[in-house]
Parts: structure tokens; C-alpha cells; sequence
């Protein structure tokens, strides 16, 4: 008869939140909701607590024994062994290895992962490798036979902390494996954006907040459904991100070991991409090779995850579009729904006059409105739009306006820009009205448009942009406002509300959509 065992690893001390797992939260403990939860396991023959043999943990074993289940007591560092001479003394066949930082673990979660373990024939079965389920419902099953011989042949002090790096074979570990065949527990639908995990004060205060909705007897998917009726609950700790690993210790990797991936993963893209970035911003060129980060892997909230798994706070915000951070769960939510309907579809949808008639509603120069897909797009139909408008072909550039060439044309990134279009596009200092009225009194009727970002990296000072708008009307040239940084950003009518100087055409770009491929012209009825 097969004995299913299901080992809890739990301690009290915590340098980032002392005594976690005894927390009060409901009516009981963080593991006492979990031990709860896990006993609706119905192929769960006995629950066991593995802690130390530290005197600090002897409220663990009192807090087992009121909770009814067993507790047994091992190595502090060698967790490997902790758990296999648990698993021995419970003459368990099969171990579901559980941390007790997971108090919203769920029994039929763990049948189901039972049920596929057994029907795939797997030593080692997990959803800890190929993530889909929410941070904090991490299940490992393993057969007692996996478990006594990665007991027995893992050296590796780290693998042996953690218990199961050993046995995921193929999952790309830094550490040696053993021989396993692995399985993956995986989820239909892709929750693992969320943290349920108790690691901060700022987690507990979430499991407190969602104890008040009586969780105890709830699916792990009815807590999804209780989170997206909670809006406040669900944004609480999304910008933490996950327990941090690190496989290679700096001996092993040199002064670098903290981005050994990162500059691995360069010398990879070189070969197929030039300077190994889409873009060339967002390229290593800008940072200190092997002591800064190269490649993102996630972002979430405030907080971006390099792919050694370093985590920043992110200031850059990709390249400042995202202004609700990463991952919002509202405006993904949105793009999900959406794409259940098709993403190219060969008609205009009502979506589209929505838009627009919202984008009108709060940009002052709006009247009309046509979309791109970033702020080049939209940056580059104001300079066309104008010379259509006017009949004349000079623009005047003041900011960063995009890869188009009646831009780039006039920055040292000019090559493949014929001289003839170069000349096309004129330059000036920003807060210099004087600079501006000097080049339009030489080049007079020549000039269709003044594109210029209001606001950016100075601030515009008193006057300035209300004499920008008093010469483009004397020369009878269209003002356009490249508000790709500034829209939604310093006000939701972008920095001609906040200035309260109106422009004719205005770009606006990914900061509608937080980051998603988006833009916008917006401007005067009659241009």
C-alpha cells in the first residue's frame, strides 16, 4: 500500500520576518491555516513538521501537537537530511515536500498533483520549475527511492540546504543533478504572477487583509476569484518579487558572479543581433560590463528582475511607458480579454471611437485623433500631416523624437540619411526663445512645423512655451507637442493641460496602454 507523506519544512527563525510561521492570522497560526488546508488531502496519509533541533523551535513541536499532527526534529543546515530521516520514520512511499511559508496550500491541489505524479511514473514531480501556479503553492513530490539516493550521493552544501536541486534533472541547474525522470506539474492558465508566499511584513499584512474573507475552506481558485472582486487585495505585494537563489557562489563565477548569465547571454546575442539589444538604449553599451545588469527576465510593480535574478528598483520603467509598473494586473486583465476576441481584425471596432472620444475628452488640443504603434509613428504623421497642411517641407526639432529620418537625421546616429533630408530638419536649445525666433526669421515661409517635447529633461521656464506658441502662429507653423514621455505622466491631459499652452498636433505614446504598443496624433480638426 502506497504511504503518502506530506512534510512540512518549518523553522522559526527568520532574518527578514522572525517567528513567520506562528503569526497569528484568522482564528489560528500561518501554519496552522496551512496544516488546515493540507488535511483535506485525501491521499495525504500523515502530516509531518521537520524542524530543527534548535531549543528556538521547541514552539514549533508544541504548536504540532496542538494542530494533531507529527513533528520530527533534525539538522538545521542539512535540510536534506532533516527531511529523509523524517520520511523514514513515517515508512513513507511518496513524500510531498511543503514549506510552511505557503499558508494558502491547497489538499485538492495536492491530489491533483498526486494523481499526475502516479500516472506519469516520475521520480521526481513538481511545479516549482516550470512556474504557473501562484508563488506560495509550491508542491515537490518524490519517491522514497529518489529521496534516499539524492540523501545519499549529494555533496553540494547549497543542494542540500534547499533538499530537491539534485533531483530536477533538466531543469538547467548551475549544480549537479542527479539522474531522475522529472515531471511537471503545470497549471491551464498562467497565475504565477501572483505571491503567495509569507516572506515580508508587507505579506503579512496581505494574509491578514484576505483572512478577514474566511479562506480557510476555500480552493486555491476561489482565492483567485476573491482577489479579482478585491482590487485592494490583489495589487497589495505585487511589486515584491520571489525568494531570491543564487546557484553559483562568487568563488565559482569571480567578481562577477552576481551577472555571470547576463554577460554569458551577451557574448550569445552578438553573434545574431548588433550590440545585442533591439534597442540600441537598452543596450549594454550604456552600462559597466559584469557589474550591471544586461538582460531583464520579469518586472513587476516598481521592481524589474535581471536574468542572474538580481532584483532593482526599476526607474527606467521601460524607457518610461510603463507609469503603473510592471504587470498590471487591470490593464493585463484587459489585454487578455481582448485577445479572446482576435488582435487584427480585417474591421474598425467600437473600441476605436471609445478611445478616441476619451482621448478628446481630456487632451486640450484634441479634436480628432489617429493611431500608431509608438511614439516614432505618431511623431513622424505630425511631420507629414504639417508639410501636407502647409505646403512646406523644414521642421524645426527640439528633443528626442524618435528613429524616423527627419529626426535621426539630425543626431550623430544620422548614417543611412541622405544629406538631402538631413537638411530638411533644423535644431535649437530648448528654453531659448530668442535661438527659435532667430531661426525662423532666416528661414521664414520655409517651415512647417516646430515638433518639441514641452517638458523632459528641463522644465520649460516661465514663458518659454506661451512664446513658442506666439511664433508659430506669427510664421504660421504647426506646433506639435511630442508628448510620448510627458502624456499621462505630469497630468492626464499631458504638459500642454499642466502648462496650459495648446498646441496644434500632439504624439502620444505607450503610457496610454502601460507600456503596450500604442500611439496617438491627436490635434486640430481642421490640420
Amino acid at each position: 500500500m502506497t504511504r503518502c507523506v506530506a512534510i512540512i519544512q518549518a523553522r522559526s527563525g527568520s532574518s527578514r520576518l522572525p517567528g513567520k510561521v506562528l503569526l497569528p492570522l484568522g482564528e489560528t497560526t500561518a501554519l496552522g491555516l496551512m496544516v488546515h488546508r493540507v488535511k483535506k488531502a485525501e491521499q495525504i496519509s500523515e502530516i509531518i513538521i521537520a524542524t530543527t533541533e534548535n531549543t528556538g523551535d521547541d514552539i514549533l513541536c508544541d504548536e504540532a501537537r496542538k494542530l494533531g499532527v507529527s513533528f520530527f526534529r533534525g539538522d538545521e543546515q542539512d535540510v536534506l537530511s532533516r527531511v529523509y530521516h523524517a520520511a523514514l520514520e513515517s515508512k513513507a512511499n511518496v513524500i510531498v515536500r511543503l514549506t510552511a511559508d505557503c499558508p494558502l496550500m491547497d489538499g485538492q491541489l495536492i491530489d491533483a498533483a498526486l494523481t499526475e505524479f502516479f500516472a506519469g511514473d516520475y521520480d521526481y514531480f513538481s511545479n516549482v520549475i516550470d512556474r504557473s501556479f501562484p508563488d506560495g503553492l509550491d508542491i515537490e513530490i518524490f519517491s522514497a527511492e529518489t529521496l534516499a539516493k539524492t540523501a545519499r550521493e549529494c555533496t553540494d552544501p547549497w543542494s542540500r540546504e534547499h533538499v530537491t536541486p539534485f533531483m530536477r534533472t533538466g531543469s538547467g541547474l548551475t549544480v549537479e543533478t542527479g539522474n531522475f525522470r522529472v515531471g511537471h506539474f503545470k497549471s491551464t492558465a498562467n497565475f504565477a504572477h501572483l505571491r503567495w508566499t509569507l516572506d515580508t511584513a508587507s505579506d503579512y499584512e496581505f494574509f491578514c487583509a484576505l483572512a478577514e474573507h474566511n479562506i480557510e475552506s476555500l480552493g486555491w481558485l476561489d482565492i483567485v476569484s476573491l482577489l479579482t472582486q478585491n482590487s485592494d487585495l490583489l495589487m497589495w505585494n505585487r511589486g515584491i518579487t520571489g525568494r531570491q537563489i543564487n546557484f553559483v557562489s562568487d568563488a565559482e563565477a569571480g567578481s562577477d558572479a552576481g551577472f555571470k548569465r547576463s554577460v554569458q547571454h551577451l557574448s550569445r546575442a552578438l553573434h545574431s543581433i548588433p550590440v545585442g539589444s533591439q534597442t540600441f538604449s537598452k543596450s549594454y553599451l550604456g552600462w559597466v560590463m559584469g557589474q550591471a545588469p544586461i538582460y531583464a527576465k520579469s518586472g513587476s510593480g516598481a521592481i524589474i528582475t535581471d536574468i542572474d535574478g538580481n532584483d532593482y528598483i526599476d526607474y527606467m520603467m521601460g524607457l518610461l511607458p510603463v507609469v503603473l509598473g510592471h504587470a498590471d494586473p487591470f490593464v493585463d486583465a484587459a489585454v487578455v480579454r481582448q485577445l479572446s476576441s482576435g488582435t487584427s481584425l480585417s474591421l474598425s471596432g467600437e473600441i476605436e471611437v471609445e478611445l478616441a472620444e476619451k482621448l478628446v475628452s481630456l487632451i486640450p488640443c484634441a479634436e480628432m485623433v489617429r493611431y500608431g504603434k509608438n511614439g516614432s509613428d505618431a511623431t513622424t504623421a505630425a511631420v507629414r500631416l504639417a508639410r501636407a497642411h502647409t505646403g512646406r517641407d523644414k521642421i524645426i526639432v527640439c528633443g528626442y523624437h524618435g528613429w524616423h529620418d527627419w529626426y535621426i537625421g539630425t543626431t550623430a546616429k544620422h548614417l543611412g540619411v541622405p544629406a538631402s533630408v538631413r537638411d530638411l530638419s533644423l535644431t535649437f536649445p530648448f528654453n531659448d526663445a530668442d535661438a527659435l525666433a532667430d531661426l525662423l526669421k532666416r528661414h521664414d515661409c520655409d517651415i512647417a512645423a516646430l515638433v518639441i517635447e514641452p517638458t523632459g529633461k528641463a522644465v520649460p521656464q516661465p514663458g518659454f512655451l506661451e512664446e513658442v506658441r506666439r511664433l508659430c502662429d506669427q510664421y504660421g507653423v504647426v506646433l506639435v507637442f511630442d508628448e510620448v514621455i510627458s502624456g499621462f505622466r505630469i497630468d492626464m491631459g499631458g504638459a500642454q493641460a499642466y502648462y496650459n499652452v495648446t498646441p496644434d498636433l500632439a504624439a502620444f505614446g505607450k503610457a496610454m496602454a502601460n507600456g503596450y504598443e500604442i500611439a496617438a496624433l491627436v490635434g486640430k480638426k481642421e490640420i
